[in-house]
């Protein structure tokens, strides 16, 4: 239930409060703890004797050193007494005594300065003149009285912090330096001298003065100083602000070297900057902290974000200068945004207790920043959120055009895991089933089929297409333990599964006889992808056959969709570690066709019933690639499921995903929770459009058991034979038991013997019909002069030629037989071929036409 936020109502003060003055301001002044303190520390130092005296003595002197050693070290113990400037102090105390000055001023120009007149030796009235008559009767004078006065003070006070200035010039600094141990001699050294006092002999009014400066010292340092009103008053231009980013910021030592401020504005209260970083550093590695040390204002009134259209290296900066209110109830998160918001004109309103933390939504303006712009960093930033993982807490869930809902969740819902349910596995009506559970408490659904009711098999059951799925995560994220909660859907859902393992095999070690097909070698996932092609081709020559009902219920012929279980059942081929076979060996002989049957695959065998899902590493599609085929993977992959899971980079959103871009910056998956266990099965999932949720996939511990109670699914054997018909790969998958359980070498040596066994026999069965025109018995015949072959030896076409008449087939065997290098075969082969001379057929060289008598030139 939404508990309802009161909104206090802005009180407006039309005139400046009255400050205090005379005997108030001396009683106001009584109101503070340090004053009986030091007061009570002066007393005890005049009372006391003998050992209570030692042993306040000892504890104080105790107390001052453990003081000063905390404030030389820095830590959360800073926010210690004193923390004041003492010319800040010096300034407010002169501005007393200018009033007061200036109150007496005002009560003697007040009076009559004109002399009497004197009585003259005539008895007459004699006026008398002094010599400052001229300056008391100036119309002016009190004008000029109060401009000298008050510049008299300004320089003293101005003399003053200059001289402090200089005897200590890192006392301006904030909490977060070590002080020097004068500085801290200054705060703490009262604290072990005054009761040191009472071991002197002194007179009565001494051991008065001794308690008037404990009183003054404990004031002084109990409550830090305003600063001062001047420096209020004065306004700091753009160059303040780029000296003081230059000063701690962009400086060798400082969180962002070398960096500058680009496309500055001050407004009024706002200070809106772009942060340009000249180095290898991103933009946003400048924390929070650090710009309001820098600047001088509390860490929420700075935000830092990065928007999507922005580079690493930059990043906008936001920085509220001074508050609208005097007072802010921090616990009031409506209050709180609308003071430090980072985007103008946005509202929050409708903040409620959750069982997991707290709920609120952000209402963003009408013109200016959208949805798309609101990240989780700019929230933490402006409601100061507490810990250093306090984004990640954060979850954006988009409602509407103008509105988003946000979770802080201080415990994650999904840290006690997700069971497997076997009845979420089972589709629905729509081709959905439940793999986990969302942030929200709500199912994560992934989709198998996308159903179409218009059109019908004569079974009556609505055409569907296969569903294509892709996703990423490091190693130990979880990758696994999804595509085993999709294999036990799969199979309770009468789908044929396929799947080649890029880790050779040891990702589905249990799963070795629970899969119609599992290939553990780079180069039987080739095969694999061509068999997929030869089946949907298969099903797309008899689905042309079959007949069909349209929504009317008409009865048509030919048939251009997929009906699941008429005839064909449904079929899903994945590749796990997909990036790994290709990086491994980027020129290898199983790249080029791995690529071009996965596009294949997810280009034409959609309406076929089969679908093509891909698991990488590297958390971009760019992985892959950059030929025509992987474009064209990278462009299937982008319509269907999207899951990704736990990277070693933060931009888990900054990938080729196209238009499935996610509409806002998605927080770095944690490798632990707060409670230390581990995020193994959390990851992102899309909605179908570019909305991404947080989620867990369900696990078990032996989930290939689980799917073995089903029946497992194989292609038809018409299916089979046609692919095995098609390609070699269709033999491969015939004889797919005898190298089930051989390790990833032994299964790649066997499918590369079978295939190059299987080529060479149906070469063998090929009837070669010779086309040549016949050639004359006479250019045959050889002249038999062996003292002519000494004088003219053949050239080194002529020897590949006859080479290749005589059987060797491949440029190894010529080489072999005419003790030529493997360069030179390969460059009078192709010189002969240029001529007519060769014919390559299935790789092999053959003569297409015999040598003439002129010579070839070698």
């Amino acid at each position: 239930m939404a508990t309802p936020t009161l909104t206090k109502p802005e009180t407006k003060i039309d005139a400046p409060q009255q400050e205090l003055t005379g005997l108030a301001a001396r009683a106001h002044q009584m109101h503070n703890a340090g004053l009986y303190l030091g007061a009570g520390l002066g007393v005890a130092s005049g009372l006391l004797t003998g050992d209570p005296l030692l042993l306040t003595t000892i504890g104080a002197t105790g107390m001052a050193a453990g003081w000063a050693g905390l404030g030389m070290n820095p830590g959360p113990w800073r926010w210690l007494p004193g923390q004041g400037e003492p010319w800040e102090w010096l300034c407010r105390s002169s501005r007393r005594g200018y009033r007061r000055k200036v109150r007496r001023m005002r009560t003697r120009l007040a009076q009559d300065h004109t002399y009497s007149p004197a009585v003259g030796s005539s008895g007459l009235l004699v006026p008398v003149v002094g010599i400052a008559d001229g300056w008391r009767h100036r119309e002016d004078r009190a004008l000029l009285v109060r401009q000298a006065t008050a510049e008299a003070h300004r320089v003293r006070c101005a003399a003053l912090r200059k001289a402090w200035a200089q005897a200590l010039p890192n006392w301006e600094s904030g909490w977060w330096r070590r002080y020097s141990a004068a500085e801290m001699a200054l705060r703490a050294g009262p604290l072990a001298a005054i009761p040191a006092s009472g071991f002197v002999e002194m007179p009565w009014w001494a051991h008065l003065a001794v308690v008037s400066i404990g009183a003054g010292w404990g004031s002084h340092i109990w409550h830090r100083p305003a600063p001062a009103a001047a420096d209020m008053a004065t306004p700091k231009g753009v160059d303040w602000y780029v000296a003081r980013w230059a000063e701690w910021i962009a400086c060798e030592r400082g969180p962002l070297p070398d960096s500058k401020l680009a496309s500055i504005h001050l407004d009024g209260d706002k200070l809106t900057a772009i942060i340009v970083s000249t180095t290898a550093k991103p933009a946003l590695s400048v924390d929070q902290d650090s710009i309001s040390i820098a600047f001088g204002v509390p860490p929420r009134a700075v935000n830092v974000y990065r928007p999507d259209d922005m580079a690493a290296s930059r990043a906008k900066l936001t920085v509220r200068l001074r508050t609208k209110s005097t007072e802010l109830d921090m616990a009031d998160l409506t209050a709180v945004w609308d003071e430090y918001n980072p985007y103008s004109g946005s509202e929050l309103y409708a903040p409620e207790k959750t069982q997991f933390g707290r709920r609120f939504q952000l209402l963003m303006p009408r013109k200016g920043s959208s949805v798309a712009d609101v990240q989780p960093r700019a929230i933490a930033q402006a409601l100061d959120l507490a810990g250093e993982d306090a984004v990640s807490r954060l979850h954006l869930r988009v409602i509407d055009a103008r509105r988003i809902e946000v979770n802080e969740m201080s415990t994650n819902p999904l840290q006690g895991g997700v069971p497997l349910d076997l009845d979420a596995l089972t589709m629905d009506a729509q081709g959905y089933i439940t793999v986990g559970k969302d942030i929200y408490g709500n199912p994560a659904k992934w989709r198998l089929l996308k159903f179409d009711p218009s059109r019908r098999g004569l079974s009556g059951q609505p055409s569907a297409s296969a569903v294509h799925s892709f996703g990423s995560g490091t190693t130990g994220a979880g990758k696994t333990s999804l595509e085993e909660d999709l294999q036990v859907a799969q199979r309770k859902n009468g789908f044929i599964s396929w799947l080649a393992d890029g880790k050779g095999g040891a990702g589905y070690a249990p799963w070795l006889n629970e899969l119609d097909w599992l290939l553990k070698s780079p180069y039987g996932a080739m095969l694999m992808g061509q068999a997929a092609n030869s089946v949907s081709e298969y099903r797309y020559a008899e689905q042309m056959k079959l007949q069909w009902l349209d929504a009317d219920g008409y009865t048509e012929n030919g048939r251009s969709f997929f009906v699941p279980n008429d005839p064909f059942k449904p079929m899903v081929t994945t590749w796990d570690e997909f990036n790994e076979m290709i990086l491994k060996d980027p020129q290898a002989f199983h790249v080029k066709p791995l690529l071009r049957s996965v596009s294949s695959v997810g280009r034409l065998s959609r309406a076929a019933g089969i679908a093509a899902r891909i698991w990488v590493q590297i958390p971009n599609l760019d992985s892959i690639g950059s030929d025509a085929s992987a474009n064209a993977i990278r462009d299937m992959l982008q319509s269907g499921n999207i899951a990704l899971f736990r990277t070693a980079r933060s931009d888990v959103d900054l990938m080729s995903l196209g238009s499935r871009t996610p509409e806002f910056r998605l927080a770095s998956l944690p490798e632990r929770f707060p409670d230390g266990s581990e995020t193994g099965g959390l990851f992102y999932i899309a909605d179908g459009k570019a909305q991404y949720t947080q989620s867990r996939a369900a696990f078990h511990t032996n989930p290939a058991r689980i799917a073995r109670q089903f029946p497992l699914h194989a292609l038809s054997s018409r299916e089979a034979d046609a692919a095995a018909a098609a390609g070699p790969a269709g033999i491969a998958y015939l004889r797919r038991e005898e190298y089930r359980h051989l390790d990833a070498a032994e299964e790649d040596a066997f499918l590369r013997e079978l295939i190059a066994k299987e080529q060479e026999g149906s070469a063998k069965s090929r009837t070669v019909i010779d086309v040549k025109p016949a050639v004359p018995a006479e250019a045959h015949a050889e002249v038999d002069d062996d003292d002519l072959d000494d004088i003219v030896p053949p050239t080194r076409s002529q020897v590949v030629w006859h080479a290749v008449d005589g059987g060797a087939r491949r440029n190894k065997q010529i080489a072999e037989a005419t003790d030529l290098t493997r360069q030179n075969v390969a460059n009078a082969t192709a010189r002969l071929e240029r001529l007519g001379k060769l014919e390559k057929i299935k790789q092999d060289w053959h003569t297409a036409e015999p040598l003439n008598s002129e010579p070839i030139s070698a």
